[in-house]
């Protein structure tokens, strides 16, 4: 029976200013733990090319999870020529509004008890994974943010976290797995969230 000790950051309030350290951890984790695909939110582009440069000179792929700005909304939401590079540089991308997938109200609330972000890398790992762009059962690190709306420092990426991709119609089931109780677990670690 073996234990792991491992770091989490705590950063005193949330918001974009943490996206750059929030990275920055989140690849040391991946290259610690082998893990080969990072999934993060970017809604206006800020937190994807801030990825690009952190990640640039790793075998790490990101799959970015971007929102469409709604017809005549002043949100311009992610920029289509940033989409367009991902896709060149080998990276995947995806509009959330594009994937049917399902995240109870419950769940999006009780997340949120911990932290917004971490509500925000559950959920782009449950859409990215129902988009196909990443393998179920594969550990991957997630990455999300306080959010724009409501916040005066929102935006950006301030939690991390290392969970199990799963399709979102998987989540909630909690497989019957005598004496091995701890497969039924899909978020594995946090590495960074808000206070």
């Amino acid at each position: 029976m073996g234990i792991i000790v491992e770091k989490i950051v705590y950063f005193e309030s949330g918001g974009r200013h943490n996206t750059d350290m929030a990275l920055r951890l989140a690849r040391d984790r991946a290259e610690e733990r082998g893990i080969r695909n990072i999934i993060l939110a970017s809604i206006t582009g800020f937190s994807a090319e801030r990825a690009l440069e952190i990640f640039k000179n790793t075998n790490i792929r990101l799959t970015v999870v971007g929102l469409r700005g709604p017809p005549g909304s002043p949100f311009p939401g992610f920029p289509e020529d940033l989409r367009r590079r991902l896709e060149e540089m080998g990276h995947k991308f995806c509009y959330a509004s594009d994937i049917k997938y399902e995240f109870p109200e419950d769940v999006r609330k009780t997340l949120c008890r911990f932290c917004e972000g971490l509500k925000v890398c559950v959920e782009v790992t449950l859409v990215a994974t129902d988009a196909g762009l990443i393998q179920p059962g594969e550990e991957v690190i997630a990455l999300g943010g306080t959010g724009m709306l409501g916040y005066e420092r929102g935006g950006g990426l301030d939690t991390a976290i290392v969970i199990e991709a799963m399709r979102s119609r998987d989540f909630l089931e909690l497989e019957t797995i005598f004496g091995r109780k701890e497969e039924r677990r899909k978020i594995r670690e946090i590495i960074c969230k808000p206070r």
